[in-house]
């Protein structure tokens, strides 16, 4: 299999290209290697919800402090720096962007081993949020160009299974790596003994750089179509990496706004409910029914790791079904049952009066807040032109990041703290936030249905024309110096 070229002839650049040829085999080893690193990632970041207890203990930090570090913090830098980064993706070496990502988030979660005090260990989330800022704006964008349009949501799917993979792997792998520390604490030169959690941090980061380096043996579509260009073999077509101006792109959104705030909002809200719950149930189990951490890091990573990938691979068969019976709205359906069954599922959670009728409801919720690692990426690849795919994944993972992991963690924290003022009452906390959010998300993507069909016949028919770019530019500057 090949991928095709579908490039308007001369100077115009089509929404819906495919950049050159490059053979199945290498578009499938990026995709492996692209899987590994949303492995990783999650990993990564998933690990700090099973170290709530020990870190505070060490550093004295309440609940609301560790929705900060493992929400807000997180959440902002990843969405400010997001947008930037973005720009770099659309036009320049992707491979090369995200292998410098991967390998920043990894030696950062490493860093955050060596935190002794609580802002020590501020920083090393901010670095491990920018790092990984480049992962999923750079996926949606390098996949987009190396496979066609019909084989883009098998290779989405398959690669958002990995995510909840890795927050299975993250849980289960912390917990033995925190069990084996803490039977027998490690020694550094110049640190002197680290506690379990440190140690845990250092165990999990470092092996990621390894995969940037992999990351640097996948094709860039784009530099292979410029090399055949300077051959004469395309000659007169602009170049992929030709930058989309932002006035034209925010003109875009303004043209789609609503089904852009049906999707992007609806999904942030979605994973509103997803951080508050995923981010709390070790705590959660551990206050309610006495277990230990390690105990229920091995039980909901398990969970995670078979029903996580269920639904991400369900959710991406489910839109690709509906499309192919011609619905344009698939995806959209797709987040509205997902919105639905999560929500139902964490109620069931709390409302459990054991731990094992409460662990099923774990499994439900684990596999409906993955439905979305393989609709969502897909609903921007066919939503968004060619040229700002890139800018369009990330404003989606700035939007879900901020609401999502900004928002959940902090929400269920400060209702812990502040309003029950009882650690016990964790639960009920839980409960209201992903009521209300869940429910939020399920109006806006019922919303969403019908601007969809519309933005995805724009989207397919777009065209941008340099020299018309280069026009508004002379006109911007006459304005100004007139």
């Amino acid at each position: 299999m090949k991928t095709q070229d579908t490039h308007a002839a001369g100077t115009t650049i089509a929404g819906a290209q495919d950049l050159t040829d490059v053979s199945s085999g290498r578009a499938w080893y990026t995709v492996g290697v692209l899987l590994v690193a949303y492995i990783f990632s999650i990993m990564d970041r998933q690990i700090l919800t099973l170290l709530v207890g020990p870190i505070q203990q060490t550093l004295g930090v309440n609940d609301t402090l560790m929705g900060l570090l493992h929400g807000f913090t997180f959440a902002a830098f990843y969405a400010l720096m997001g947008l930037p980064i973005a720009r770099v993706i659309d036009r320049g070496d992707r491979r090369l962007v995200i292998a410098v990502g991967i390998a920043l988030w990894s030696l950062a979660t490493a860093a955050g081993g060596l935190a002794t005090e609580y802002w020590h260990l501020l920083l090393a989330r901010v670095g491990v949020a920018v790092g990984e800022a480049v992962l999923l704006p750079g996926t949606v964008s390098l996949i987009a160009d190396l496979f066609p349009a019909e084989r883009r949501g098998r290779a989405m799917s398959i690669f958002g299974a990995s995510g909840p993979f890795g927050s299975g792997a993250g849980l289960i792998a912390g917990g033995l790596i925190l069990g084996v520390f803490t039977v027998s604490a490690p020694v550094l030169p110049w640190f002197g003994a680290l506690h379990p959690w440190q140690a845990t941090f250092i165990a999990l980061g470092l092996p990621g750089v390894i995969v940037a380096l992999f990351m640097l043996a996948a094709p860039e579509p784009r530099k292979l179509q410029r090399n055949a260009a300077t051959g004469g073999q395309r000659g007169g077509t602009v170049a992929a990496s030709e930058a989309v101006p932002v006035v034209i792109v925010r003109r875009y959104i303004a043209e789609n706004r609503r089904t852009m705030v049906a999707l992007m909002l609806g999904a942030g809200f979605f994973y509103t409910s997803v951080y508050a719950w995923s981010s709390w149930a070790p705590t959660y189990f551990v206050r309610e029914f006495g277990w230990k951490y390690a105990e229920i890091g091995k039980v909901l990573g398990l969970l995670l790791a078979i029903a996580g990938p269920v639904g991400a691979l369900l959710g991406g068969w489910l839109g690709g079904l509906w499309k192919r019976r011609g619905v344009p709205h698939a995806y959209l359906r797709v987040a509205l049952l997902a919105s639905i069954g999560l929500t139902l599922s964490v109620v069931g959670m709390v409302a459990a009066p054991g731990a094992q009728l409460a662990v099923v409801f774990v499994g439900m919720a684990s596999c409906f807040s993955f439905f979305l690692f393989g609709a969502g990426p897909s609903a921007i690849q066919e939503l968004a032109p060619g040229p700002m795919r890139g800018q369009f994944a990330a404003l989606y993972t700035g939007v879900l990041n901020l609401l999502g992991a900004g928002c959940g963690p902090v929400a269920v924290g400060v209702l812990t703290d502040y309003v029950l003022r009882n650690p016990t009452a964790i639960r009920h906390s839980i409960g209201i936030v992903c009521l209300l959010f869940g429910a939020a998300a399920c109006v806006l993507f019922r919303r969403g249905f019908e601007p969809y069909a519309g933005t995805l016949r724009q989207a397919t028919d777009w065209r941008h024309t340099p020299a018309a770019s280069a026009g508004m530019d002379a006109v911007k500057a006459n304005a100004v110096t007139s």
